[in-house]
């Protein structure tokens, strides 16, 4: 029998718990109910269980039950479930969110992760932490762990009862969901990125406020936009010559906190910071990791794909457009000088178009 705990953030977070179940048995299944599910969350499960349970392993399986409830759930979360091996995705009760511009009959609220190895051991992880970075890290949260051995003569009768229920409500609830499909997912991103929503996202647990506090500091209103939208772009300008004076620049440096459209948090860190690595793809090449850190000019640098190798000749004076394909993964796209009025134009749809003090252009749709 297991028995555990979350109490977090003080003692054991979420993660941590996840973290302790995966480690306890080579479990070969995996089945998750959230309210919904964001790209931050989905990546930080993924980093608490490479070690131990392995998302891209295609001999374990994976069910992810989840809602498009009040538009929390990304688009982008979504695909990357859809694209893992041995993964399934079922919505519960779609068509009413769908309708409703995203406000169900019945709302589905449930934070459930199910562990199996075989027909015997089963562990249950059941709090409040919902699939997001807020609920298995940052926030206030509360759960229990329980798990039992079905061949142990001596499991306890009530927690193996106990645990049966839980599986049978999963699986009922699973049965009733609706697959989710390309055209299924197609219908919700349209919602989801529609300009109504995207001028004003639904708050979720990973949107916080901005320990910034200056005039020039990016809103908490705002911040929501970087971390919902899922197109973000500048103007370059002249890129600083890092890499020698005659050599095209590489290291772009863009508005303190456009690190959360990245994936990160909105903290105040030390300048010189490395915030964190992401995957860009320019042009189809490769994805390869590259550094986001905090500048000694108050700013968020972003190294990017060398030029001539994996990246164009010159960033200089060019639009840079990033395009989010999964948790801190990016296609990137370099536009001439011109296609600053398009893309000032989608962004202002959503009150998503921004300026540098320096006058550069940037924004988010």
């Amino acid at each position: 029998m297991i028995f555990g705990s979350v109490s977090q953030p003080s003692h054991r977070t979420t993660s941590t718990a996840i973290q302790e179940i995966a480690q306890a048995h080579n479990f070969d299944s995996l089945d998750v109910a959230a309210a919904y599910i964001t790209s931050t969350g989905l990546y930080d499960l993924d980093a608490t269980l490479r070690n131990h349970f392995d998302l891209d392993d295609a001999n374990r399986s994976k069910k992810w039950l989840t809602s498009f409830d009040y538009l929390r759930t990304e688009p982008v979360a979504l695909e990357a479930l859809l694209a893992l091996p041995k993964s399934s995705v079922r919505i519960h009760e779609p068509e009413s969110a769908l309708a409703n511009n995203g406000i169900p009959y019945r709302p589905f609220h449930p934070k459930a992760y199910l562990f199996r190895l075989g027909e015997n051991i089963e562990v249950g992880l059941v709090g409040s932490g919902n699939l997001s970075r807020s609920g298995l890290s940052k926030g206030v949260e509360a759960g229990l762990v329980i798990g039992i051995d079905r061949s142990d003569p001596e499991t306890n009768a009530d927690l193996l009862q106990s645990i049966d229920m839980a599986r049978l409500w999963f699986n009922d609830l699973w049965d009733a969901g609706t697959p989710l499909d390309r055209a299924l997912l197609d219908r919700y991103a349209r919602l989801y990125e529609s300009t109504d929503n995207l001028s004003n996202p639904t708050a979720v647990e990973d949107d916080t406020a901005n320990g910034d506090v200056s005039t020039a500091a990016i809103s908490a209103a705002d911040l929501k936009k970087l971390r919902a939208c899922r197109n973000f772009w500048i103007d370059a300008g002249n890129v600083t010559k890092n890499r020698g004076a005659d050599l095209p620049g590489n290291q772009v440096m863009l508005k303190r906190m456009s690190r959360v459209f990245f994936g990160f948090v909105a903290d105040d860190i030390p300048e010189n910071s490395h915030i964190g690595d992401i995957r860009i793809s320019f042009d189809g090449n490769d994805y390869k990791e590259y550094s986001l850190t905090y500048s000694d000019n108050k700013m968020d640098k972003l190294v990017l794909p060398i030029p001539g190798g994996d990246g164009p000749n010159s960033y200089d004076n060019k639009v840079l457009h990033f395009r989010a394909v999964g948790p801190r993964m990016f296609e990137l796209r370099v536009h001439k000088n011109s296609k600053i009025a398009k893309f000032r134009k989608k962004s202002a749809a959503v009150n998503g178009a921004f300026k540098m003090k320096s006058g550069r252009d940037w924004g988010v749709f």
